[in-house]
């Protein structure tokens, strides 16, 4: 009998070792694929902060762009506006010099 329950204990000890061995597997890949996917997210957030900034990049760019535009189109409206300002002057003057003329 002694030997019968020996042998139990020794059985129960081998099969409690083992579901053990089997726990610490399954811990471990558990404890890998969180790892994978913590680096896999840590990649996505990665690529999308990368995109966001080109995306902002290119926003600030055509707002540039704009700006820019704007600028060269001003300008070129108030060269416009002195030229016509002056051609109206300069008739002006030719007026009041005829005038001058023809009343000597």
């Amino acid at each position: 009998m002694k030997k019968l329950m020996m042998t139990l204990a020794m059985a129960a000890l081998t099969l409690t070792f083992a579901i053990g061995q089997d726990v610490k597997q399954e811990a471990k890949e558990t404890a890998n694929q969180a790892g994978q996917t913590a680096k896999a997210a840590g990649r996505k957030v990665s690529r999308e902060t990368k995109q966001a900034s080109r995306d902002v990049k290119r926003a600030a760019n055509k707002a540039g762009d704009k700006v820019d535009r704007a600028a060269k189109n001003t300008k070129e409206d108030v060269k416009e506006g002195t030229s016509k300002a002056l051609n109206k002057t300069e008739r002006g003057l030719k007026k009041a010099e005829k005038k001058m003329d023809n009343s000597k």
